[in-house]
């Protein structure tokens, strides 16, 4: 099975909500009770759920996600994004200094006004840009979550966090928020 069947699969009893960014913003998406979580990475050019996935997004979880460096692969993500069309109910971007423009352009037309969202740090100034490929819908990270979460609620299932790492980092270039 692929990434976008297991979570066609999921979408059925879950409201699946994508989400590309960095590692070290994870701790932004933490709710109290705490959202079931999976990472997805990239083995041997296969997008999958990594391995003790799904658990649940506490604080504590954040923090370990932040070192969690995964292989990242732009244009793998890229050509998985292009296959999401009933996939997945939203897909959340980070713009992160505007490393997100690809992904961005990645996603099909059809989920980027309702289904989509580039979320941000402090401010947005490639909004132009994302506004000119269709989207919509522009929150801060910290709005992510409760806005996932009415969306969920007004379709009556529970929502489910799928996060896949989309800036490589290591020893040499990591540094805590």
């Amino acid at each position: 099975m692929t990434l976008k069947d297991d979570l066609s699969i999921l979408r059925t009893s879950q409201f699946v909500a994508l989400i590309l960014d960095n590692e070290v913003t994870v701790g932004e998406f933490v709710a109290d009770p705490p959202l079931p979580w999976t990472r997805v990475v990239q083995h041997n050019g296969v997008f999958r759920f990594a391995e003790g996935y799904p658990t649940v997004l506490t604080t504590a979880q954040g923090k370990f996600e932040m070192r969690n460096w995964d292989d990242v692969s732009l244009p793998g993500i890229v050509q998985e994004l292009a296959k999401f069309t009933n996939a997945v109910d939203f897909v959340v971007i980070g713009n992160n200094a505007g490393q997100g423009l690809p992904l961005a352009q990645a996603l099909p037309q059809g989920l980027r006004q309702n289904q989509a969202a580039i979320i941000y740090a402090n401010s947005l100034p490639e909004r132009n840009a994302y506004e000119l490929l269709g989207y919509r819908n522009f929150y801060s990270r910290g709005q992510t979550t409760p806005r996932l979460l009415e969306a969920a609620k007004a379709v009556g299932r529970s929502l489910a966090l799928y996060f896949i790492n989309t800036i490589q980092h290591n020893e040499r270039n990591y540094h805590d928020p």
